[in-house]
């Protein structure tokens, strides 16, 4: 799945060129590459709960077969991590662990990656709605970006809290 090219298409890759491209005086980036975008992507599309179809329109950019490799072993961590946690596409766990670790490159998981890739595009969609959607000028994009960073903080890291780290520390010292 990772050992070849890859092209976001249609309002997706508008979507990837524009969270890539510089803006203001400075050229800054959100993203500097495809890749960084397709790292990022099923993350957020999987903690958001969004999934997208493919879009098969003219419009595409790619992320080039070398690229992938070098990134193979953190795309298979998330891409296994997405099949562990995802209960609502698989609700028992030893299905989970075979879907993320036997199946993996065989014709069952055909279903597995298209799930895994309706999770970036879902992602690529949350990064442009939050990040580039309504930013007009150098100081919108950094406020959606500070917006956003402030609200998947909020939405996950508020969770745990430092007094429970201590007592998971404490109980391995133990």
């Amino acid at each position: 799945m990772f050992d070849k090219e890859y092209s976001f298409r249609g309002s997706h890759a508008d979507k990837v060129i524009k969270l890539t491209a510089g803006f203001g005086k400075d050229n800054f980036k959100l993203f500097a590459r495809n890749l960084d975008v397709y790292l990022v992507a099923p993350i957020v599309g999987f903690l958001y709960g969004s999934t997208a179809e493919l879009d098969k329109s003219d419009s595409t950019t790619k992320i080039f077969p070398e690229q992938l490799l070098k990134a193979y072993q953190d795309l298979m961590f998330q891409y296994r991590l997405i099949l562990l946690l995802d209960k609502s596409y698989e609700g028992k766990l030893d299905e989970r662990i075979d879907k993320a670790f036997r199946h993996y490159g065989s014709e069952r998981a055909l279903q597995d990656e298209q799930l895994y890739e309706r999770y970036v595009l879902g992602g690529v969609d949350i990064l442009y709605e939050k990040l580039i959607a309504t930013a007009n000028n150098e100081d919108d994009y950094l406020k959606n970006l500070y917006d956003f960073i402030e609200e998947f903080d909020d939405r996950y890291n508020k969770l745990v809290s430092t007094d429970n780290i201590l007592d998971l520390c404490r109980l391995a010292r133990s």
